[in-house]
């Protein structure tokens, strides 16, 4: 009388065996990514205010004012107002940081000089701060004679 095989043969646990082994892999990759995204954070900036003063004179000037949420530190490269490259120096105002470098928490006061750009007292000018990474964060600066 033949015997009939209990249990599991060879060929069924090396598919059970392969399936853990891809959901396994499946799960740590996903904790993996998770992991690297929390660490590495991308820089953010809010631009609090945005105003051009001296209209009326030969040399505009542009003065933001910026504080950084976090998570990391920025470096302000420079500013564009209306197509035109204006260089900033900045000034901490609050927290931490030295010259162009915002530390997390900081808020900076940065000027430059506005120059080929006609401006209009009462009118608003669109532009962006570009940090030294290649980041750009949007305002609109406000015309003051």
């Amino acid at each position: 009388m033949p015997t009939k095989l209990k249990g599991m043969a060879s060929l069924e646990i090396a598919i059970i065996v392969a399936i853990v082994l891809i959901i396994a892999v499946a799960v740590g990759w996903y904790l993996y990514t998770t992991f690297v995204a929390s660490v590495g954070g991308q820089p953010r900036l809010n631009v609090v205010s945005a105003e051009i003063t001296g209209a009326s004179g030969t040399s505009p000037q542009l003065r933001l004012i910026l504080v950084n949420p976090g998570p990391v530190d920025v470096e302000i490269g420079s500013a564009e107002v209306a197509g035109r490259t204006v260089s900033l120096s900045c000034t901490i105002i609050r927290g931490s940081g030295s010259g162009n470098v915002i530390g997390v928490g900081a808020q900076a006061e940065c000027t430059g000089t506005v120059s080929g750009v006609q401006v209009t007292p009462g009118t608003m000018l669109p532009g962006r701060v570009i940090l030294s990474g290649g980041q750009s964060f949007p305002f609109n600066a406000v015309v003051r004679p």
